[in-house]
């Protein structure tokens, strides 16, 4: 029986390093599984508890010099006397499981001892934990999935699982024995020990007296943990399940982002304000429409598809699309479809797609029947146009910046010696001589400033050996913008007027020699002034009316009779008097003759006439004074007033890029304009997006001209590609600088349109040398966006998407700033 008084204070405990079992830290505290152990029965005994670590020394003077002090491992010392004795602490049970036909085997194995056996099991380091059977050789597994795989496969023959205390109904054991039978050996002969020394008996009994304290429910939680999870798994089957499951979720991701590619897809196609459509290849079944389409024409829907209600569309439609079946792009194609038991002209432009997992046809939509009905209507204008011209017998032609003719009529041909078709389009050097184009290129380049040029000269006509006397008009002609565009050049024969003045000085210088003469040339030219229908009238120095035919005398609502003999200015105005007297005395004192036009108003009607005033001197008489002759030139005005507004037509021409062939800057400005009005009245955002090819000067220094003329080509076709998918125009701004102005949507869709240029230039992959941020060309991009109102103005707008560009550049070039 124990005593108290032989209770000792404090043993001294020595455990290996061997974790998860037994170790000790840096503190010195006990760590794993008899650490555990000891701290327990330290609490339960109150005998404190030493921990050191043992380290192969001779164990039976280690634990003899440091009484009392006990060994307590998984791995057991090596003893070759009895001086040192064992106590079980911990009883370990072990139960195999295995498939029913190894009974036989597991059974000469376990209880015999006759076969060597593999088993596998979760918890480590358990091969010293099979007491006495050297025939069972262990393998850790860091799973049961792993275990299972390797019993069916036979790599193993059994599973051991390990338990402490007489609990066994875990969860495992019960799924275990269901499906696999099962052999046991139990704690009593399966255990954990303590080592002392044989000589020290005292300290034996209080140890198998703390051991009916039962420690063993203590420790069970902390052995149980020892075991690997259920579904760990070792690194080539977890790489396998990854890739599995890799696999299975990026097949899961696919299918998902197909779907949602179809929804965003479908998504835009509804939110189009074009008509777009979805045809099968052969055109016999149409997949998708949008409302626009279904606006046009009227559909039926049949097992989730449709067809036109007109059968002969669908005929019509299934004969136009075979025909392009080789095609993997229409352009443009022109078609005829019933709509309201009436033929129309549609326009299809259609692409091959992917929908649906099925090839198929995005076609867009457009009725041109109105569009084709105004062309031929402007072809019978233009041909009318034509004739009008044709039948003035006045010298017509008009003539661009660049020099070249852009029309003209017979007239104007004829007397160049060619025909209006070709001289049309071709340049006036190809056709006149280097004397005449000198001449009018110092005429006309006051009238490119916006001058109206007038003057006359003696000419030789094709017609004739004699030299004519022509009156050269030149009119700048101007746009909308007020920019001028071309010169309207109308050159008029006024041989017989001039040779009528100087019959009439002729005849007047003469009149001193005879009378019989003078009165043949009075009666020639009372005869003249009566018969014609021109205004004419002399004047004496003084200004008074000497002459005047009826038709003169009509425009200052009297007779002949009743201004005869007055002076000029009484019968006009104070203001046209003052005027009229200027260019009076001017003419007299020049000795040169004066041609004008002036407009006539009388009642509601109005009249031009151009009035030609030349000066005469009677050397017998020592009399001199002016003839006035006007010209009835209204019809002539009117044609010019038309051929100004149809000239308009071909301001066309002028608002694309020559070399990038896309919106030039006055096509921009134009568009500018109308789209400040629109966003303004419709409250909506307007965006302009400058854009600059970076280091374009090093490209073209080292690349070309030519190659550069070319990248200019290429980026500005990406551009204008991608603007107009997104609706938008895209315009050469000027040199390397294209702009694109974009109307509606918000700052993020803004931003993603420009993102969406951004790429497409990156995509064209122009190599580039010698730029400093890429190997190809890229572009800077300065965007801006504002809703048009009274409070800013377009300067303001183009001026911030400007200052963003110029932020761009600095900030290291290929790349967006926006400013707001």
């Amino acid at each position: 029986m124990l005593k108290e008084s032989t209770k000792p204070q404090k043993i001294n405990v020595y455990l290996e390093q061997n974790l998860p079992y037994s170790g000790i830290n840096s503190n010195n505290e006990a760590l794993g599984l008899y650490g555990q152990y000891w701290q327990s029965w330290s609490s339960k005994t109150g005998i404190a508890v030493e921990f050191d670590l043992y380290s192969e020394q001779d164990l039976h003077h280690l634990l003899s010099e440091n009484s009392p002090a006990v060994y307590s491992g998984l791995t057991p010392p090596l003893i070759t006397d009895n001086t040192i004795n064992k106590l079980g602490l911990i009883n370990v049970s072990a139960d195999f499981y295995y498939f029913s036909p190894l009974a036989e085997k597991m059974s000469q194995a376990l209880i015999e001892r006759k076969k060597s056996i593999i088993v596998g099991g979760l918890l480590p380091e358990a091969q010293q934990l099979i007491v006495g059977n050297n025939n069972i050789n262990y393998q850790q597994y860091p799973g049961l999935l792993e275990l299972l795989l390797d019993l069916f496969n036979n790599k193993i023959e059994a599973i051991v699982m390990f338990n402490i205390g007489p609990e066994k109904s875990s969860l495992m054991d019960t799924l275990l024995t269901q499906f696999l039978k099962s052999t046991s050996i139990e704690g009593d002969t399966n255990s954990l020990f303590v080592y002392l020394p044989a000589e020290q008996q005292v300290l034996l009994e209080w140890l198998q007296w703390g051991n009916q304290f039962s420690l063993t429910n203590d420790v069970a939680p902390f052995f149980l943990a020892l075991n690997e999870p259920w579904w760990g798994t070792s690194v080539d089957m977890a790489r396998n399940i990854a890739i599995v499951f890799a696999v299975l979720l990026l097949f899961i991701i696919f299918s998902r982002s197909k779907r949602k590619k179809d929804r965003q897809f479908k998504d835009v196609l509804d939110s189009s304000p074009y008509p777009l459509a979805i045809f099968a290849l052969d055109g016999n079944t149409l997949f998708y429409l949008n409302d626009e389409v279904k606006s046009l024409f009227p559909f039926k829907k049949k097992n989730k598809k449709f067809i036109f209600e007109e059968a002969e569309n669908q005929l019509l439609l299934s004969r136009f699309i075979n025909k392009a079946s080789h095609q993997t792009v229409i352009d443009n194609g022109l078609m005829r479809l019933l709509v309201n038991n009436t033929f129309h002209d549609i326009e299809i432009s259609a692409k091959r797609i992917h929908y649906q997992r099925k090839t198929a046809w995005l076609c867009h939509l457009k009725d041109v029947t109105a569009l084709l009905s105004a062309e031929q209507k402007l072809i019978e204008e233009r041909e009318l146009l034509r004739k009008v011209l044709d039948s003035i017998p006045e010298q017509i032609a008009f003539k661009s910046p660049k020099g070249s003719i852009i029309g003209c009529n017979t007239a104007w041909a004829e007397a160049n010696h060619t025909t209006v078709s070709h001289a049309t389009g071709r340049s006036a050097a190809d056709m006149l001589p280097i004397e005449m184009l000198k001449k009018q290129k110092l005429q006309e380049s006051a009238v490119w400033k916006g001058e109206t040029y007038n003057t006359q000269e003696w000419v030789s006509q094709k017609k004739s050996i004699d030299m004519s006397l022509v009156n050269i008009t030149k009119v700048p002609l101007y746009n909308d913008k007020g920019i001028i565009f071309a010169i309207l050049t109308i050159d008029n024969d006024i041989t017989a007027l001039h040779n009528l003045s100087k019959q009439l000085k002729d005849e007047n210088l003469q009149r001193k020699e005879t009378e019989k003469e003078l009165s043949k040339q009075s009666l020639l030219l009372s005869t003249v002034f009566d018969a014609s229908y021109d205004p004419i009238c002399l004047l004496d120095d003084e200004g008074r009316i000497i002459s005047a035919n009826k038709s003169f005398a009509k425009l200052l609502n009297s007779t002949p009779d009743e201004i005869i003999g007055r002076l000029q200015r009484d019968l006009l105005s104070s203001d046209r008097a003052d005027w009229a007297a200027r260019q009076n005395q001017e003419v007299l004192e020049s000795g040169e003759p004066l041609t004008f036009e002036d407009l006539i108003f009388s009642g509601d009607k109005k009249t031009w006439y151009e009035v030609h005033k030349a000066p005469f001197n009677d050397e017998q008489s020592h009399s001199k004074g002016i003839i006035i002759m006007a010209r009835d030139i209204t019809a002539h005005k009117l044609t010019e007033e038309k051929l100004n507004s149809d000239a308009s037509h071909f301001e066309q021409k002028m608002l694309h890029d020559p070399l990038t062939n896309i919106a030039n800057r006055r096509a921009f400005d134009e568009h500018f304009e109308r789209l400040w009005q629109e966003t303004s009245s419709e409250q909506e955002m307007l965006s302009v997006v400058m854009c600059d090819i970076d280091y374009f000067k090093p490209y073209n220094d080292n690349y070309g001209h030519q190659m550069g003329d070319e990248a200019l080509k290429l980026i500005a076709l990406a551009l204008h590609e991608t603007a107009s998918k997104m609706g938008c125009l895209a315009a050469r701004y000027g040199g390397e600088e294209f702009v694109v102005i974009i109307k509606g949507g918000n700052a993020t869709k803004v931003l993603r349109a420009v993102e969406k240029l951004q790429e497409a230039v990156h995509q064209t992959q122009v190599e580039h040398l010698y730029s400093e941020v890429s190997r190809y060309i890229t572009v800077s991009m300065g965007l801006s966006s504002i809703f048009p109102s009274d409070l800013n103005t377009m300067k303001m707008l183009v001026a911030e998407a400007d200052a963003a560009l110029y932020d761009a550049k600095i900030s290291g070039r290929d790349q967006i700033s926006v400013h707001n």
